[in-house]
């Protein structure tokens, strides 16, 4: 081989070692046998899966089939003797007949928890245990209805006893400004005249000194009784004056205390108030039905930076359960903002939520509600994400410890404008109102 051919040939001589160049490989072979290699041998070499077709390198691609493939068919893993694709298992989970699983009629009282297929045949053989346990809450829930409908009566007459309290407060309250006013008239009346006194009496006193000076102490004597007498009665006149003061004084003491109780009572009575409407409204089935009216003038407030988020009035799901409330952007919050409708729920701090299970993992479903009567409902769900602090118990983070509601969750872009103003089969806004469903998926929950 002549010298000025041997650079060509040692770019392709045959016996050149070289190395493997699949990633991961390390092997070094002689350019005749690296074709083989990466076509045959190499562990490293990239083959599809023979079920899901992703392409895998040959050391991985067995444990790939055998732990992690979606397509690859497995055993059951509660025995039923079906394979299923491993993608397939968590819908298979919700119907498979061997799966351990609660009684429908759980929330009622009822205990029973076996495989799927014994507690379907439960539920078709035990109705009239089940009739009997529905009958029992149903007899508790109309017991704690008396007790909450005595309750706002009660309220009810508090608060009109409040009012009527506070209409007797107004009626002491409105002569007493009046007579603080005419005294504030009179003293203003009296010190003028008490200042026109003191002019008075300093241009006596000179005149007197001049009378001294020019007649001497013996000549004026009728003349200074008389200007002794003047000067006896304006002290007098003086004397009645600060009396007048003293007694406006009390008289301002007065007023200002019955202006104090009268801020009280018409505190107490806004409070009482609030909580007869809350009382009125709250639902305890983890459902809430809440009616927006005003809607336009509502969104163009919200379009000008006015009222931008509305809240409706507190719901639980259940007597003793979680305490929640909606929130609504009718011009949008966030990436919806001047274009859609943001809807969300929040979780508020309640009186039972040492009792409750945290965090709080019930599905949640939102909707905008078809007036037009064909049921046409938008809907939208979404399922807690454990590790969101929005749905742990609220105030045991540090950053909402003094808060009494976690941050909300829900959907920024829940409906269009033009889909809820402009809809094609159904109607959402009818007589300027929007009507707004919020539901919670209460079963597994045990009523404490």
């Amino acid at each position: 081989m002549t010298l000025c051919r041997l650079q060509d040939h040692l770019q392709a001589c045959q016996f050149e070692s070289l190395r493997c160049s699949n990633a991961g490989c390390s092997e070094i072979l002689l350019r005749k046998d690296l074709q083989e290699h990466l076509r045959i041998s190499c562990s490293y070499r990239m083959e599809p899966c023979h079920y899901c077709k992703h392409p895998y390198t040959c050391c991985q691609l067995e444990e790939h089939e055998r732990y992690t493939c979606p397509e690859v068919e497995i055993k059951c893993p509660n025995k039923c003797s079906q394979m299923i694709k491993r993608c397939m298992l968590e819908d298979h989970a919700d119907q498979c007949p061997e799966v351990q699983t609660d009684c429908v009629y759980k929330k009622y009282g009822c205990s029973v928890r076996e495989r799927r297929a014994q507690v379907q045949v439960h539920e078709k053989t035990a109705l009239n245990h089940h009739i009997l346990l529905v009958l029992g809450s149903n007899t508790k829930l109309e017991t704690l209805m008396e007790i909450l409908q005595q309750e706002v009566l009660l309220r009810h007459k508090e608060l009109q006893e409040r009012s009527r309290q506070v209409s007797g407060l107004e009626e002491v309250v409105r002569p007493l400004a009046q007579q603080v006013s005419r005294c504030d008239n009179t003293l203003s009346a009296v010190q003028r005249s008490l200042e026109d006194q003191r002019d008075h009496i300093s241009s006596v006193q000179l005149q007197l000194e001049e009378l001294s000076s020019v007649f001497g102490p013996g000549v004026a004597r009728e003349e200074l009784g008389q200007i002794r007498a003047s000067l006896d009665a304006l002290r007098q006149q003086v004397s009645v004056t600060e009396g007048l003061k003293d007694h406006l004084g009390e008289l301002k003491e007065t007023y200002m205390r019955h202006s104090r109780l009268l801020s009280i009572h018409t505190a107490q009575l806004e409070c009482n108030e609030e909580h007869f409407r809350e009382l009125e409204s709250t639902s305890y089935d983890g459902k809430l039905i809440w009616k927006l009216r005003d809607y336009r003038k509502r969104k163009e407030a919200g379009a000008r930076g006015q009222g931008l988020c509305l809240s409706s009035a507190p719901f639980h799901t259940g007597r003793s359960g979680y305490k929640m409330a909606a929130r609504a952007y009718l011009n949008g919050d966030g990436a919806g903002r001047d274009t859609h409708l943001s809807l969300y729920v929040v979780l508020m701090r309640g009186d039972f939520d040492p009792l409750l299970p945290w965090p709080f993992r019930q599905p949640v479903s939102l909707s905008v509600l078809d007036q037009s009567g064909t049921n046409n409902h938008l809907t939208m769900s979404f399922k807690p994400d454990p590790e969101n602090t929005s749905f742990h118990r609220p105030g045991s983070a540090a950053a909402t410890a003094s808060a009494p509601t976690n941050v909300a969750s829900g959907f920024q872009c829940f409906a269009s404008h033009a889909q809820l103003e402009t809809p094609k089969n159904a109607i959402y806004v009818r007589d300027d109102t929007l009507f707004v469903k919020v539901k919670v998926d209460t079963s597994g929950l045990e009523d404490l």
